[in-house]
Order: C-alpha cells, then sequence, then structure tokens
C-alpha cells in the first residue's frame, strides 16, 4: 500500500503549501456572513464546458476557451461587482499554453477575486465508475495547479453535469479536505432516483431531490455541506432576485421555478441557516452568463430592493460561510443520488473505457 500512502501524504502535505510571494493572491477573502441572522443568496456565475463531447480538442481550443476567456473579461470590464466561477484545471492548462497573453490578464482577476478557479478538480469527472483514488487524485492535482498558478484553491467539488453520484462521494470528498458540492442534474427532466422530496418534504423540494442545501453523509460518518437545487446551470437573472416577483422560466430542463425570499427562508426556518445557492450561466460550450443577467445583478447587488440578500459569489463561498456549529439542524441524505433517466445509460456505455481503467487498477495493485 506504500503507492497510496504516499498519495495520501503528497495530499496532506499540499492542503498546507507555501507558496512564493509572487503567486499570492491580492484579494481580500470575502467576509463571513451569518447566515442565522441575514438571509442570503449565493449566486454563482458560471459556464459549463464538455471538454469532449461533440467536438474535438482543437474547437475547445480554437473557438470555446478563447470564447470564454473574452466574453467574460468584456463583462468584467463593464460590471464591477460580477464574478466568474470556471472549473477544471486541464482547461486552465490548455488556456496557458495557446493564450499566454489571455492567461496573464485571468490571472490578474483572480488575484483580484473576479474569477475563481472553482470545483477542486482536474476535469468535471465522472464519479460512478473510477475508483476513489481516481476522483482523489482528481483534487490533488487539480487544487495543486490552483494552490502553484494562482495562489488560492477551491474548497467545493463542482459536477454540475454528472450523471449520478454514489454514496461513497461525500466520503472521499471530506477525506480529500473538500467542504462543499453542488450539482444541478437532479432536476425533473432526468429523474432522480431517491425516493425523497416532493410534496409535504420540509423544504417543498422537488421529488429525488432531499433538501436545497444540507449535509450529505458518506458510509463511514463522513459529511459535505451539499447544494442540490441550484437551478439549471443555463439559468439567468431575469427578475429581481431579492423580491418576491417570479416570471416562468424558460432554461432547459428546468421544472420549478423559485421566490428566491420566500424559498431561503423556508430553508432558515427548516434548519435555523438562511442561505441558499443559485446558478446562472451558460451550458456545454463554455462563455460567460447572458449580458442581460449580469446587468440585472449589477443592479441587485448596487440597489437591493427585497428583502434578502443577493451576492455574486465564489463557487465556495457559501460553504465556508456556514460555520461547523450551524450543521446541526440541517436535514441530512446518506446514499445514492443516481438517475433514472441518464445514469444507467452513461455508465454502460464506452465499457471498453472502463474496462481498461479496471485493469490499470488492477495493475497498479499488482505493481504495489
Amino acid at each position: 500500500m506504500h503507492i497510496r500512502a504516499a498519495l495520501l501524504a503528497s495530499f496532506l502535505a499540499s492542503a498546507g503549501l507555501a507558496l512564493p510571494c509572487a503567486a499570492q493572491s491580492t484579494a481580500q477573502p470575502a467576509p463571513h456572513i451569518d447566515l442565522t441572522k441575514q438571509p442570503t443568496l449565493y449566486v454563482v456565475g458560471y459556464a459549463h464546458l464538455d471538454t469532449e463531447w461533440r467536438w474535438e480538442f482543437p474547437q475547445v481550443i480554437d473557438e470555446y476557451l478563447s470564447k470564454t476567456l473574452r466574453s467574460n473579461f468584456a463583462l468584467f470590464q463593464k460590471y464591477p461587482h460580477y464574478i466568474f466561477n470556471f472549473t477544471g484545471a486541464d482547461r486552465y492548462m490548455l488556456m496557458q499554453e495557446y493564450y499566454p497573453a489571455d492567461f496573464a490578464r485571468l490571472k490578474q482577476y483572480v488575484a483580484q477575486g473576479r474569477w475563481f478557479p472553482a470545483g477542486s478538480s482536474m476535469e468535471e469527472n465522472d464519479v460512478n465508475s473510477p475508483s476513489a483514488e481516481s476522483i482523489l487524485r482528481q483534487v490533488l492535482y487539480g487544487n495543486e495547479y490552483f494552490r502553484k498558478t494562482f495562489g488560492k484553491a477551491s474548497d467545493e467539488y463542482m459536477l454540475p453535469d454528472c450523471f449520478g453520484f454514489p454514496a461513497s462521494l461525500p466520503s472521499i470528498l471530506a477525506h480529500a479536505g473538500i467542504k462543499g458540492f453542488s450539482t444541478q442534474k437532479l432536476n425533473a427532466y432526468w429523474q432522480p432516483a431517491p425516493h425523497v422530496g416532493g410534496a409535504g418534504s420540509p423544504e417543498q423540494t422537488p421529488e429525488g431531490i432531499p433538501f436545497n442545501v444540507g449535509l450529505w453523509v458518506g458510509p463511514d460518518g463522513k459529511s459535505v455541506i451539499a447544494a442540490l437545487n441550484p437551478g439549471d446551470y443555463a439559468a439567468g437573472a431575469h427578475t429581481d432576485l431579492s423580491m418576491s416577483n417570479v416570471r416562468p422560466d424558460t432554461t432547459r430542463n428546468t421544472s420549478y421555478v423559485y421566490d428566491w425570499p420566500a424559498r431561503v427562508n423556508l430553508d432558515g426556518k427548516v434548519t435555523g441557516v438562511y442561505a441558499d445557492y443559485h446558478y446562472v450561466g451558460t451550458g456545454d460550450v463554455g462563455g460567460a452568463p447572458d449580458e442581460s443577467t449580469v446587468k440585472r445583478m449589477e443592479q441587485i447587488t448596487t440597489h437591493p430592493g427585497g428583502p434578502l440578500h443577493v451576492i455574486w459569489s465564489d463557487a465556495d463561498q457559501m460553504f465556508n460561510d456556514i460555520q461547523p456549529d450551524q450543521t446541526a439542524r440541517m436535514p441530512r441524505y446518506q446514499g445514492d443520488l443516481e438517475l433514472i433517466n441518464h445514469s444507467a445509460g452513461s455508465i454502460t456505455s464506452q465499457t471498453y473505457h472502463k474496462r481498461w481503467n479496471r485493469k490499470n487498477e488492477i495493475l497498479a495493485g499488482a505493481a504495489e
């Protein structure tokens, strides 16, 4: 077991990695919000990118990554409160190699707290078929790259589009030093399998979603704070989110539209923590949230009108703002979060890839 012991030792050492002064961020950390007193909606600006799907690497590099860089740079210039989150150390490495001038500018925005290297991992990876060690390596190498390159790393694991999540995942993430987890995949379109949520549930969540924000507990009792109902990653801010003013949401895969002040208030009554988590952005091909959303959020953050405190947020800020002594009343869920309408097909497809992954695992054990 020497390789695994060395991996764990390396990971623990990296968690306290001291960096050269030149790499340290100049941004001030966001002040903690007392979520027992100030109802807060954390709006997480994001662009989902499938590094490979119906395209190949040249298109990702030539089109999608350049669009992600330059679309967000333009929004930063116009809207001073806008914060963008982007995952996958692998994608940052591609930007660093192919767009060095833009990457130097990106590093400045990271240092200013405008662009956040989110998700902790090398890629938004599958978590159903790979081993626990594979997932640990995603965090080890992903956050190690973020620390060395930007002087900061993420405390959350962001998997908006993975096709289901095993019961072991919260334990794996907790042992990797991760505090929070988020996904938008547990919506009605994909039919989450757990028999939880629905009419009469404490937080009135859709069927299959155990809570909005709560504790997902692994088989060994370790847990992460999970945001399981953030809305579609292609959602926008169509109204003033700080007020009770709802209009139909036309984003794909979304069956529920929320009155956010009422939802956060209900969360707080159930859990004692008046907080919720909301994705806004775009999907699949990178880019940025639409400008109308960013403009509206600028108005909300500079001239709040309703009872709900709405902020642009790093992907991990809410998980850090929720203090350990505030989790006692939060709802807990232990078990799988798989999907009926997606997981089964994706797990059985591409079997040759999974076969070679397993053979490599066996060879690693034999080498030890």
